[in-house]
């Protein structure tokens, strides 16, 4: 594919739109599945997609050819831009939610044996974390599951476990360390 992109970047550089919409389709896929949701969950990908491209479409003409991929680019513009997108919002995990994108790695041919792959390694990966979350002490469980799969706001959440919002910060961080550990276990 180097070739290819070192081809498709040139053709770029001197103003060729249509080179410019190929290389989005080669790697929206790539960058939304593997880069942006992960970060920003699904809600906010497609914004996060666009200013990525917008940057690459300013910054094209100034990328030097050092035979890494126009991927690796685009992936470490789509990070930094979720990264400012979480700071600007308050971040919420769609966890249950953003796992089918996580795992939809796009494919040349994608085939019957590919998604029953995927389905699978989901179904395990929602069936993980609900039995990591069974795991935690009763009062950690119901944290994590207020502020990060109810996506509920930090008052809300110690509003509901009697608890002052100070406390109930303190619950999550010990919550998200219980989980952490559970889940490291075989």
């Amino acid at each position: 594919m180097s070739d290819d992109d070192r081809e498709l970047l040139e053709r770029i550089q001197q103003g060729d739109g249509e080179s410019f919409g190929k290389l989005y389709d080669r790697t929206r896929g790539w960058l939304l599945s593997l880069v942006i949701v992960p970060r920003v969950g699904r809600a906010d990908a497609e914004d996060v997609l666009a200013e990525t491209y917008r940057v690459a479409l300013e910054k094209i003409h100034s990328f030097r050819w050092q035979g890494i991929g126009l991927l690796h680019w685009l992936a470490a513009i789509a990070r930094r831009k979720a990264l400012e997108h979480g700071r600007r919002r308050d971040p919420r995990v769609e966890l249950l939610e953003d796992i089918p994108s996580m795992l939809d790695v796009p494919d040349d041919a994608p085939t019957a044996e590919a998604q029953m792959i995927r389905e699978e390694t989901l179904r395990r990966l929602r069936e993980r974390v609900l039995q990591t979350l069974a795991a935690l002490h009763p009062r950690y469980a119901e944290a994590l599951r207020l502020r990060l799969l109810e996506g509920r706001s930090r008052n809300e959440c110690a509003e509901t476990l009697s608890v002052a919002t100070p406390n109930f910060d303190v619950i999550l961080y010990r919550a998200t360390r219980a989980f952490a550990r559970e889940w490291e276990k075989p």
